[in-house]
Parts: structure tokens; sequence; C-alpha cells
């Protein structure tokens, strides 16, 4: 009788792709049952299950404002960064890519500053004359500060796509067609680069909403955005971790949601994360 041999080759690969799926999904699940939990002592799953967390949660007057402030202030950062990068990334291609030079200078300062130091830093700045210091503590800086802190995460999926795009070459046709430079990047460029727009705009749009140190700093608690709200939650004398669990679920699959909307917005085409590589490469 023929022996059946199985194949060992591959089992440490997928020995780590489940290990590492573990890892990312076990964080998940433990917040998912905490915001559903009764009472979780030292024991491995919680006494009960309910969904009064939830409803209170999401009933709360306080909560709703900061989830709609959060909510309004990516929005906006979305909609300044994009219009900050995309006709100065298209002018780099077709006309000075020194302009590139600086912006990907310029998306390297929010990694090489603390977000806590980039937001005094800012605060200091508009305090320093006397023109802007009735700005020093207003929602508009923290505006600034969430474009500084994102700009990269727009930046590098725009940039990705439009060097596989070929931006360039786009540009001498449409101009050889009698169209004019904002003619083009409207009409030619953005179609061909809408991958690298969705996920620049989603990476931007979460890291905007989840930034705790730009408002707190610069405004307090006079704006409280959800992550200054849940941080609030824990510091409080009587606490709020279900709460600050809902919120947390809430946010991943509000998230997970918009993210699918928009890849599939896509239709279909390879997202591009580096000039002239793409998922599909080998």
């Amino acid at each position: 009788m023929p022996r059946v041999r199985v194949s060992t080759r591959n089992w440490p690969k997928w020995t780590l792709l489940g290990a590492w799926g573990v890892f990312l999904a076990l964080p998940v699940v433990a917040t998912l049952l905490y915001s559903v939990a009764t009472v979780w002592r030292n024991q491995a799953f919680p006494d009960g299950f309910t969904l009064r967390w939830w409803i209170d949660t999401l009933s709360e007057p306080r909560v709703v404002s900061a989830l709609l402030k959060s909510t309004w202030l990516a929005a906006v950062t979305v909609v300044i960064v994009a219009i900050l990068v995309l006709p100065a990334l298209y002018w780099a291609y077709v006309r000075n890519p020194r302009i590139r030079t600086v912006m990907q200078l310029c998306a390297l300062l929010p990694f090489a500053l603390p977000f806590v130091v980039l937001a005094y830093g800012i605060k200091r700045l508009a305090g320093a004359s006397e023109l802007t210091q009735p700005w020093e503590s207003s929602v508009l800086l923290v505006v600034l500060g969430h474009v500084a802190l994102a700009f990269p995460f727009f930046l590098w999926p725009v940039d990705g796509s439009m060097a596989s795009a070929g931006a360039r070459r786009l540009s001498e046709a449409a101009e050889a067609s009698g169209a004019s430079p904002f003619s083009t990047l409207v009409r030619v460029i953005i179609p061909n680069i809408r991958t690298g727009i969705i996920t620049g705009s989603i990476l931007t749009f979460a890291t905007s909403f989840g930034e705790y140190s730009i408002a707190r700093v610069i405004t307090g608690n006079s704006f409280e955005t959800l992550p200054v709200w849940q941080v609030a939650a824990l510091d409080d004398t009587r606490g709020n971790p279900n709460g600050v669990a809902v919120m947390a679920m809430f946010t991943f699959v509000l998230m997970f949601v918009v993210s699918v909307l928009l890849a599939r917005a896509s239709q279909g085409e390879p997202l591009r994360l580096l000039p002239g590589i793409d998922d599909r490469a080998k």
C-alpha cells in the first residue's frame, strides 16, 4: 500500500503567519469581550455578558460630542492635506523635482519629533507674537498640528500612485491636446491616482482620528476629542474602562467599514505605497 507523504515544507510559514494572526487578533478580541463583560475578575473569561456598556456609552452626550469633534477634525485634516499635497506633488513631477525632495524631507519631521514636542512647539510659536497670541489655544492650531502630523501618510501613497501612473507622460499628452495644468490635474492625473488618494485618505483620517497629544497640549480639555475623552475616562476617580473599551471597538469597526467602502470604490486597482511599487510586484 503506497505511503502518503505530507509535505512539511510550508509548515514554518503557516505557523509564523498563524502566530502573527493570533498576536494581532488577541487585543481586539480582549477589548471586545471587555466591552460586553458584566464583571471580569482574575479569570480567562468574564462572569457574564451585557450590552449595557454600549448603550450607556453611545447615548452619553459627552461621548457623542467627542466623537463628532474627532470626525470633523479628521475630515478637515484630510481635505487640507489633499489640497496641499496634490498640486505640489503634481508640479514636482512635471516641472520642478526639487519640490518633491523638500516634501519628502518635511514628511520625516513627524517621525523625528515626538508628537508632544510638535504640539508644544506649535503652541509656543503661536504665542511668540502679539498678532498670533489669540490663536495660541485655538482649534485652528490643532488642525495645523494634525495636518503636519498626517502629511506623510497622504504624501507617500499618492507619490507612489503618481510615479506608477506616469504623471509626467500623462501631463505631456494632455498639454499636447491643449489642456491647462489645472485641467490636467483634475481630469487626467487625479482619476489615474485614485487608489493612492483613497489609501492616503484612510491613513490620514485614522491618524488624525486617534491622535491625543496635539489636542491635549494645545487646548487642554476645551476641545475634547475622542482620545482626550478616553484618557479622561480612565483618569477619573470613578473610572469607565468598559466605556473606553466600547469606544475602542466602535472606532475599530468604523475604520474597518470606511476602509472597505473606500477600497471598493477603487474598483480593484492595485495598492501603491511607494513610487513604482504596488502589491502585485514580485
